[in-house]
């Protein structure tokens, strides 16, 4: 089959069905074709061709008719020789266009007195650049550029959309990995993301990618290692497209007044077809993405009963990682069998997160401690908290209020948080959530189409106006469930939160006479409002046991309207306490014990 593939490129590169024979019936080449072929291909590859023409051609005549398959594939072969050949010319082609248009526009750039003046130097780079300057769009941008007054703007008509159509298809063709980029441009959310490239529908991690251990002591036979238990998440990747209507004539003058603020100088920077993807369609698409990447709800669109179909929103087209965070969560918020939980570590679970109650510093500092204290193999990894805005800026106003000494005023370290290798990456989709979540970048994925075949953008023209059609698959997630640190704000996850903890009591006023106060080895009663007065002043921690001095005298004053002990030894309050037992005060590194017995304290 090798040869007569070969045989079929010969017959395809000289145009011919079939090769000529001779009066014995046996195939041959002219001397016209061998040197044809010997220009293409050198004498070496004709001589051997030659030979291998007449080996194959006696072998023919004992062998057994092609199959279908053979045939099929023998078709094939030719068909796949006969596009590449087709690009070839369409490539030569373009090279004589490009020269011609060169030509012309230099026949053409005469003075009013009939003398011929060069191209420009922008026509020229135009030109090369691949820009159509028989375009009426193009011509019209270009003399703009240079400064002709004559330069004319007629309306609907300065754009064709039949040109624009052709523009359009040439620009996609040459720029494809350009607009793939621009596709799937890089948002607040993705730049924290790691990507997978995949055509499949949705991807999960398996256990090769998951190491628990993997070092042991030597012994002589295979002994697996790693029990830790992981759940491994489904990442699905999903249909996306955009379907935008434009009226080119309507921004002919935005497209000017883009390029006079940018100082654009070559008409190669900007043509129509690259403002619309990149001015017009690509910024408002990374916008929506972040906000599908983030709190999307997938929506299945069906048809009405008459057949049709209603555009969903774009928070319709993804699940987004947050909304995936909060399912798992509320699945696990009230789940007491232990082996039916996510995996996902919750911190700070059920507490409510309010900027209003300026308690957002607090939660994040304790989630993020509890993330050091709890699982010390992340302590060190630098990670980023990916946080709703509002957060990330509540908390440094709370950081300030506290610290106004340390304001940061180059904004350095705007982002760190105390005591840890973590730091804030705020994320846009988030915002207004009250939610933040911590997790490795290789943890973080975000799902591309492999194939760029896959994305699709086509064009098509109505009238004046014309519409851009765009489809590719996206998607994110998380890889495994162990590895995510997540603080889902109750409110959003519309859960009952943790009530706030009783404030403490107020100390219920004394409403007995009776008071004693002891001192370990002295006791003292009297009424609630006396001073007691102790033969011990100086008291001096030994171990455990309080030993007393007599040189000196302690009181203890006991408010009849709280129940408030003082115990004041030496002209100085030692101790403060509305104590109902035996309790121990701490100060630095001493330790003194205040009993106090009787009803009412």
């Amino acid at each position: 089959m090798k040869f007569k593939e070969i045989m079929s490129l010969v017959l395809t590169v000289l145009g011919i069905e079939a090769f000529a024979k001779d009066n014995d019936g046996k195939v041959f080449l002219t001397d016209e074709q061998k040197t044809e072929l010997t220009e293409k291909y050198g004498e070496k590859f004709v001589a051997g061709f030659v030979s291998d023409l007449a080996k194959y051609q006696e072998e023919a005549s004992s062998a057994q008719p092609l199959t279908a398959e053979e045939r099929l594939a023998f078709d094939a072969s030719r068909k796949e020789v006969e596009k590449l050949k087709a690009q070839i010319e369409q490539m030569k082609k373009a090279e004589v266009d490009f020269q011609a248009t060169i030509k012309k526009l230099e026949g053409e750039a005469a003075n009013k007195g009939g003398v011929k003046v060069e191209v420009s130097a922008i026509e020229q780079a135009a030109i090369k650049a691949g820009v159509d300057l028989n375009l009426k769009h193009n011509r019209y941008l270009v003399d703009f550029m240079q400064g002709k007054v004559s330069a004319a703007y007629s309306g609907d008509s300065t754009i064709d959309t039949q040109e624009l159509k052709k523009e359009f298809g040439k620009y996609v063709d040459s720029n494809r990995l350009e607009i793939l980029k621009g596709l799937f441009g890089q948002t607040e959310s993705t730049q924290f993301m790691s990507t997978i490239m995949t055509d499949k529908t949705e991807v999960r991690a398996n256990q090769a990618s998951i190491v628990g251990s993997v070092l042991q002591q030597f012994v002589p036979v295979w002994t697996p290692s790693g029990k830790a238990k992981f759940h491994p998440l489904t990442i699905k990747n999903f249909k996306c497209k955009i379907n935008v209507p434009i009226i080119p004539s309507d921004i002919m003058e935005d497209i000017l007044g883009y390029m006079y603020d940018e100082q654009a100088s070559q008409l190669q920077s900007m043509p129509v077809v690259r403002y619309i993807l990149y001015q017009l369609i690509f910024p408002k698409l990374d916008e929506e993405r972040e906000q599908a990447l983030a709190i999307g709800k997938y929506v299945e669109n069906e048809a009405d009963q008459h057949g049709e179909y209603t555009a969903s929103t774009p928070l319709e087209t993804m699940d987004g990682y947050l909304t995936q965070l909060v399912a798992l969560f509320v699945a696990d918020y009230d789940q007491e069998d232990v082996t039916k939980l996510t995996g996902v570590r919750w911190l700070q679970a059920g507490k409510q997160i309010d900027p209003s109650k300026k308690n957002v510093r607090t939660i994040i500092d304790a989630a993020v401690k509890e993330v050091s204290d709890k699982y010390p193999l992340y302590a060190k990894k630098k990670m980023k908290v990916h946080i709703d805005p509002v957060l990330a800026d509540a908390y440094r106003r709370e950081y300030l209020e506290e610290y106004k000494w340390l304001k940061n005023q180059d904004g350095t370290h705007k982002n760190d948080i105390d005591f840890s290798n973590f730091e804030f990456g705020e994320c846009e989709g988030m915002r207004g959530t009250g939610c933040f979540f911590i997790t490795p970048k290789e943890n973080f994925k975000h799902l591309m189409s492999q194939n760029p075949q896959n994305t699709k953008l086509r064009f098509q023209e109505q009238d004046y106006m014309v519409k851009i059609f765009g489809e590719w698959w996206e998607g994110t997630g998380f890889w495994m469930a162990e590895a995510i640190f997540a603080y889902i704000s109750p409110k959003y996850a519309d859960v009952e939160p943790e009530a706030d903890p009783e404030p403490e009591p107020e100390p219920t006023p004394s409403t007995k006479t009776d008071v004693t106060v002891a001192f370990a080895s002295a006791t003292a009663s009297g009424t609630v409002g006396q001073e007691f007065e102790s033969p011990v002043a100086t008291i001096t921690p030994s171990g455990k046991t309080l030993k007393y001095s007599s040189s000196n005298t302690a009181v203890a004053t006991v408010n009849e309207d709280t129940g408030v002990v003082t115990l004041v030894a030496a002209g100085e309050t030692v101790i403060t306490a509305a104590f109902a037992g035996d309790d121990e005060y701490n100060a630095g590194s001493d330790s003194y014990t205040l009993t106090v017995t009787g009803e009412g304290i």
